[in-house]
């Protein structure tokens, strides 16, 4: 069976599963559906646009909202103005439509708007759903563990495929947006070609974004001594994760890794900076380690095909996979044909953006058979999508974890921290993937833990 017909039936079970759960009252389970969902981008299928899993399993999850929760306050005042910004944006692209024919009926000029907004508003909508589940001290424990448990899933996949690759063995073909399917994904620097982990997260920089905020939540708390199980399996899946995330050699996310480094350290500083010696000892190890294993295995691997007199220092790789290719493609890559477009040629759209997925009929960049051609970088889509009005609403997101965080400088939850942690990578990998999803669901997982905090606080 080919595997594009694998990947249709995963999805229909993500469905079932999803409404199972609802119906059945198994909320924390469709919560953990909802987490692995984001991971296992895979199954996928055309139904007049792409389906994933985590948009089927949404289905569920807001119906719970609209159903059974939601009523909360405070995350009521946190989001409406998102809401009635998707509501503007929606008009904004009916009104200002050009008028060219859609490749299909969902992504046409008419019906994208409505398609981008389901997805925009269930993942905010996760918010809420979080918020309503996990409301005791042991569910916010539990939750911890649950997403370590989840996310050490996808990575023990990546971990297989590297393997695969390592013995040269096929693995699941890739799936892309334009309906074509490849035996592998890779890249080719200096006359080699290096193939690239992706497991069943559909494309390598999906796996990377998935993996990256369980590095930094994990790291922070082996760095806090609240381990997972254990210090040694904390330790070693730890290491593990970040060898599958850096051989996805997703451009963004290492750059993003890099930013992390640097910011959450500064952000955090006040659990940080006691250990700043324990913090640079662990980096500076993993990274002498890492390297000389990385240099071995791109210059004896048998994933390198056409140069075998060439050795590559894995470091130049990551260079040039990161800082390096955003240098070489500036001027050719779609985020600057979008940024140049709106600023030279319709700085009217600048507030407000060209309006729920629309851009692609305002700019000049390719169409295909299943759909739009998309832009990487989350933050440009914003701008595109949502205009300066979108950036001032996560700006306000931002402020919000920011008060969060100072909050918790009294109480110093290690949960709370990990989530507000999660919610700062989220913004990270959103500069070159879509990291929206990691937003949304740190933040519902931050607001859960803060009122926790808040209960137990009363109740002394």
């Amino acid at each position: 069976m080919p595997f594009e017909q694998i990947s249709k039936l995963g999805l229909l079970v993500f469905l079932i599963l999803g409404f199972y759960y609802y119906q059945s009252n198994k909320l924390y389970a469709l919560f953990g559906l909802l987490v692995i969902s984001f991971g296992l981008n895979a199954f996928t299928a055309l139904a007049g646009t792409l389906w994933f899993p985590y948009k089927v399993v949404m289905f569920a999850t807001t119906l719970f909202v609209f159903n059974r929760g939601g009523n909360n306050r405070e995350v009521t005042g946190l989001l409406q103005p998102y809401y009635i910004l998707i509501i503007l944006s929606v008009v904004v692209a009916w009104v200002t439509a050009p008028s060219v024919p859609g490749v299909t009926f969902l992504q046409g000029p008419t019906m994208r708007p409505i398609v981008q907004a389901y997805t925009y508003v269930t993942m905010a909508l996760t918010v809420p759903f979080i918020v309503a589940i996990i409301t005791t001290k042991a569910r916010l424990q539990w939750s911890l563990k649950l997403y370590y448990l989840l996310s050490e899933i996808i990575i023990a996949i990546g971990l297989i495929h590297f393997v695969f690759i390592t013995l040269g063995l096929p693995f699941i073909p890739i799936l892309r947006p334009g309906g074509a399917a490849n035996e592998f994904a890779g890249f080719g620097i200096e006359g080699m070609f290096i193939n690239r982990i992706y497991g069943l997260s559909g494309e390598p920089k999906t796996l990377a974004t998935f993996i990256l905020p369980y590095i930094f939540i994990s790291f922070y708390n082996y760095i806090e001594g609240n381990y997972n199980r254990n210090k040694q399996f904390h330790l070693i899946a730890l290491l593990i994760s970040f060898i599958v995330m850096v051989y996805t050699f997703s451009s963004a996310i290492l750059i993003s890794t890099g930013l992390g480094l640097i910011i959450i350290p500064y952000l955090f500083r006040h659990r940080f900076g006691s250990r700043i010696l324990q913090y640079s000892m662990i980096l500076g190890i993993v990274g002498y380690l890492f390297s000389q294993s990385g240099d071995s295995f791109t210059a004896n691997s048998n994933q390198i095909s056409y140069n075998e007199e060439k050795s590559l220092n894995m470091m130049d790789v990551l260079y040039e996979r990161s800082f390096g290719r955003v240098e070489e493609e500036k001027d050719e890559r779609f985020e600057s044909v979008a940024l140049n477009y709106i600023t030279e040629n319709a700085p009217e759209f600048l507030l407000t953006g060209f309006g729920l997925g629309m851009y692609n009929y305002h700019l000049p960049l390719p169409k295909h058979g299943r759909g739009v051609e998309p832009i990487d970088s989350g933050w440009v889509v914003i701008l595109m999508d949502l205009g300066i009005l979108g950036f001032l609403f996560f700006f306000s997101v931002y402020r919000y974890v920011n008060r969060l965080k100072n909050y918790n400088k009294t109480y110093n939850d290690v949960i709370l921290n990990s989530y507000l942690i999660g919610t700062v990578v989220g913004f990270l990998t959103h500069i070159g993937n879509n990291g929206l999803y990691q937003i949304f669901l740190f933040l519902g997982l931050s607001v859960a833990a803060y009122r926790v905090i808040q209960q137990q606080d009363i109740a002394r």
